[in-house]
């Protein structure tokens, strides 16, 4: 089924560094300091009505992430820099994605590519994403400024103008994250609940080595539920 016309949503890219910063002041005062974040975002994109854009897409990941957000803070005390660096980087591609889906679309896709050749160009994306949200402006801007954050956080590299291979696969130690990749994962794909056995084939995961699935709690976002076959199925608490 075509997906065409649906919301894309992203129009100017976040630096890492700027939406790190962003997500580290609200786990650590609660409180959204869009003075502040404006300010900084002025340090790396030029002209004002482009750092607005910036800064509006800020707030609307930490508004419509809330909840995700201050369960993270509770479990880390308030200190997003205790996480290990790959850990942040997840939770901000996690973030990133749950607010605009075409992220973890472009991230399907590269990661599908992958599987059969080992560079892929950004005329096979904009193919992909066309089939999926219609060949228009719209699309082609979401994917301008999307894959510069994939590109920050070092999960795809570029080759050369319009050429990319597959990055770093990201080592997550932090339970909370874990769980977080996975509820990104099952929301995103609209699927409810993920068979355990299913996940070292999906390619969402690719970007991620998660510790063993047996050793995640599963207490925060997800719960585990037996299944007739196999390991069991993971579903969402909310």
């Amino acid at each position: 089924m075509s997906n065409k016309g649906k919301f894309i949503g992203i129009s100017n890219r976040i630096p890492l560094v700027v939406m790190e910063y962003a997500i580290a002041d609200y786990i650590s005062t609660g409180q959204v300091d869009a003075p502040a974040y404006f300010k900084y975002i002025l340090e790396f994109t030029k002209g004002e009505n482009r750092a607005k854009k910036t800064l509006s897409h800020l707030v609307t990941i930490i508004n419509k992430n809330t909840t995700l957000i201050n369960q993270l803070a509770k479990q880390i005390k308030g200190d997003f820099l205790s996480l290990s660096e790959n850990d942040r980087k997840a939770v901000l591609i996690s973030l990133y994605s749950l607010t605009f889906p075409i992220a973890y679309d472009i991230l399907l896709a590269f990661s599908l590519g992958f599987k059969v050749q080992e560079v892929i160009s950004k005329r096979v994306i904009l193919e992909k994403m066309g089939a999926l949200y219609g060949s228009n402006r719209s699309m082609h801007i979401g994917i301008d400024e999307t894959i510069p954050l994939f590109l920050d956080c070092g999960i795809i590299t570029r080759k050369k103008i319009g050429i990319y291979s597959k990055g770093l696969t990201m080592k997550i130690t932090n339970n909370f994250v874990s769980e977080l990749i996975v509820f990104s994962n099952i929301k995103l794909s609209g699927s409810k609940t993920i068979l355990v056995d299913e996940m070292n084939f999906k390619p969402w995961y690719s970007y991620f080595e998660i510790s063993s699935i047996a050793n995640i709690n599963f207490t925060y976002l997800l719960s585990m539920k037996d299944s007739a076959v196999g390991k069991g199925y993971i579903i969402t608490k909310y």
